[in-house]
């Protein structure tokens, strides 16, 4: 196997995969700071750097060919710098993590993953996961790298209830101060748009005792 594929492999496809198996259980997550976090900034510099590294491609050539890049591009000189620190303000980007409940039309809710999203100052909110696969495939084109990878993000699809329970793990963050909680409804299309609750649940929260909290 020759290196492109390797680095490729190792860099991109395994952590994200286990990210996205990872967030297919409901979990309580500081929203700024826990450890998905830190594996997703790492995946954003991979993606953005491999090309450079193997190829001499240069970064910013590619930014132009390929939005999904070009955000995590963004993100990576983000994370770097520092979002306040870039010169442009167009590129600015954060990124957090929420719990994604699909709402139907009885105001029930049902778990479908975690998600991390990019807020980016010029193209607004996108999903990480959908942006690092896509990138992950403009990558793997460039530096002819040929797998049988076939990323599907994973979606619960559980029993409707009007309860909500989620537990703060202390093998996930060492510090819990809040979650981000985001509902979201089913379109015709397949896509999921943010809704707001327009009804009563009941919330549960566990914490982990070993877990620092406030």
């Amino acid at each position: 196997m020759k290196e492109e594929a390797v680095k490729f492999i190792s860099e991109v496809i395994k952590p994200w995969e286990i990210l996205n198996n990872k967030f297919s259980t409901p979990l309580s997550m500081n929203p700024a700071i826990n450890d998905f976090i830190t594996s997703a900034n790492a995946l954003t510099i991979s993606i953005k750097h491999l090309p450079e590294s193997l190829i001499q491609a240069k970064p910013y050539d590619l930014a132009q060919e390929n939005r999904a890049y070009e955000i995590l591009h963004d993100l990576a000189d983000s994370i770097k710098h520092g979002a306040k620190n870039l010169r442009n303000q167009g590129r600015r980007s954060t990124i957090d993590v929420s719990s994604m409940f699909e709402r139907n039309s009885d105001a029930m809710v049902r778990f479908l993953r975690n998600r991390i999203s990019i807020m980016h100052n010029t193209y607004g909110k996108i999903d990480f996961m959908e942006c690092t696969m896509e990138a992950s495939k403009f990558v793997a084109e460039k530096l002819d790298v040929r797998t049988d990878w076939n990323p599907q993000i994973i979606i619960r699809n559980g029993e409707f209830s009007n309860e909500i329970y989620v537990h703060a793990s202390v093998e996930n963050q060492v510090h819990w101060q809040a979650m981000k909680l985001e509902f979201v409804e089913l379109q015709v299309d397949g896509t999921y748009n943010n809704v707001d609750l327009n009804g009563e649940i009941l919330f549960q929260l566990t914490v982990d005792d070993q877990l620092s909290i406030g």
